[in-house]
């Protein structure tokens, strides 16, 4: 029995038929396992597909939120909206999305992290493990606020070759900004060996290399979107600005004062006889002394018109009547004086009176005399706004406005302090309050449609200042000497600007303040990082 089992053995081992069905028997549960996982990965990939979709566009979308003021708050609720809104096959399985804030590339807070999981059961791999399958998914989308520049000198003419032209020995490290719109290859040159810390340059065109090797300045030319940051505006024109009026100094009274030496030259005579009329000369032993005697110099006030030089007065003789004598010797005496008189260093002064302005229409104003301005606007129409040195200038609450080619020219030595308006001062002169916070600040205001000035100087010194802004858009400027401010920031705004000579600008606001007239503004970033 055992032979013949074990010889049938033997011969099923040599026996090749019915492999194929075997083989195909014992296969068919691999096939039917691969084929179930197949179709459940197909789901898994298709749910992990639109849940990373999901929370990519729900994480930019919370990062675009960031990036504005008025949404910056509600970049959750922008993100949960957007994230529900890309579902589809999981949106009924699929967990709430966790949105935060996280920190990235050395920032803090400045990108928007959104995660989420589907959590599902599917028959063949349940069966298999026992468990629903979860999906997991991660992104995050960092954000940069636009960067915003301010600048306190502006040229903004769109084509000029230095358009900002910084020469001489000038010193300008006031670090607030520098800017020209000019699309020039020289928009902003350097003509001379200029000390310059201007915190930032910016031009429509291009700037001198000098400042890359001269400077530690953020340099950015060939930007596309700098902009005049009080282009639109128009001058105020209330009524008090509208009445025509004259500048005149009152006239004051002439004194002259001199040096004066003044010399008494004396010599005595004498007569005797019955009367002085009926006398001899006569040798008098008893006489007086001839003398010289001389004062001075004192200074003392003289006639008007007094020049320098000396006057003599005499000889003069005069009678000093009976000295002496009796009877018919009466003894007579008689002075011979004359008188010589020095004067040196002679001046003439003219007492000045101070000019008080009211508000109106100038066809000229050349400062001749130490000037109080009253609050309001001051129209300049076709002559020249001048200062010159030896008067005081002030004014606070004031705005000069130049028409038909007036032009400005402060010139240095004076003693001048000028402050704009501000905004409840405008809106007392008649000035909309919208208007108001746009012209706030506005010190010298060139209307538009003038045609323009080409000799506008402020040659400034230390007793200048200037609290308020600067607008020539159809004129140039020629900036020397320096400037101070109190009260307000000085900004400089016109067609071109140079800076000549020994300009000393170290400060253009009070320690309290900034700049805020924005130059440029550039869009905001977004990006999808993980």
């Amino acid at each position: 029995m055992v032979g013949k089992a074990l010889n049938l053995l033997r011969k099923l081992r040599k026996n090749t038929s019915g492999n194929a069905v075997l083989l195909v028997a014992l296969g068919i549960p691999v096939l039917i396992g691969g084929s179930g996982y197949a179709v459940d990965t197909a789901q898994w990939y298709l749910w992990k597909r639109e849940l990373q979709y999901a929370v990519d566009q729900a994480a930019i979308a919370g990062a675009w939120a960031r990036t504005k003021d008025d949404t910056e708050d509600s970049y959750q609720t922008r993100a949960d909206q957007e994230f529900t809104a890309n579902l589809s096959v999981t949106d009924t399985f699929a967990s709430t999305p966790v949105i935060s804030l996280e920190d990235f590339a050395g920032g803090t807070d400045n990108s928007v992290v959104v995660t989420a999981s589907a959590t599902k059961s599917l028959p063949f791999s349940s069966f298999i493990t026992g468990d629903a399958a979860t999906i997991s998914v991660f992104a995050q989308a960092s954000f940069e606020q636009g960067a915003t520049f301010t600048s306190c000198m502006i040229a903004i003419d769109d084509h000029a070759d230095g358009a900002v032209t910084l020469g001489g020995s000038s010193l300008f490290t006031a670090a607030c900004g520098i800017a020209a719109l000019s699309d020039s290859s020289e928009a902003i040159r350097v003509n001379g060996n200029p000390t310059v810390e201007a915190g930032w340059l910016l031009a429509t065109g291009e700037i001198d290399d000098w400042f890359d090797t001269n400077t530690n300045d953020l340099i950015l030319e060939n930007q596309d979107n700098l902009v005049d940051p009080f282009e639109g505006l128009t001058p105020p024109n209330p009524p008090s600005s509208q009445t025509p009026r004259t500048f005149s100094c009152p006239t004051g009274t002439t004194s002259t004062t001199a040096d004066v030496t003044e010399r008494y030259q004396r010599s005595y005579s004498y007569t005797r006889g019955p009367s002085e009329n009926n006398a001899s000369a006569y040798n008098n032993p008893n006489g007086q002394a001839s003398t010289d005697v001389t004062t001075g110099p004192t200074n003392q006030s003289v006639p008007n018109g007094t020049t320098p030089g000396t006057t003599v007065t005499g000889p003069t003789t005069t009678s000093n009547g009976r000295v002496g004598g009796s009877s018919n010797q009466k003894i007579f005496e008689y002075v011979t004086t004359t008188r010589t008189v020095t004067y040196a260093n002679v001046q003439t002064n003219t007492s000045q009176t101070q000019s008080s302005l009211q508000p109106g229409t100038y066809s000229d104003m050349t400062i001749t005399c130490d000037t109080v301005f009253a609050p309001g606007i001051y129209v300049i129409d076709g002559g020249n706004f001048v200062t010159h040195a030896q008067h005081t200038v002030t004014g606070s609450g004031v705005m000069f406005v130049l028409k038909n080619g007036a032009g400005i020219r402060i010139n240095g030595g004076a003693s001048i302090n000028l402050t704009a308006m501000t905004v409840s001062e405008l809106v007392a002169q008649g000035v909309s309050q919208e208007d108001a916070e746009k012209l706030a600040g506005m010190l010298i205001f060139e209307d538009p449609n003038s045609s323009g000035n080409t000799r506008n100087k402020v040659n400034g010194n230390a007793s200048t200042v200037l609290n308020g802004a600067i607008y020539l858009p159809n004129s140039n400027l020629d900036f020397s000497g320096t400037a101070a401010v109190t009260s307000q920031c000085l900004m400089l705004a016109a067609k071109t600007i140079e800076l000549t000579g020994n300009v000393s600008m170290t400060s253009f606001c009070p320690a309290n303040m900034t700049n805020t007239s924005e130059v440029s503004t550039s869009p905001p970033r977004v990006r999808l990082v993980s």
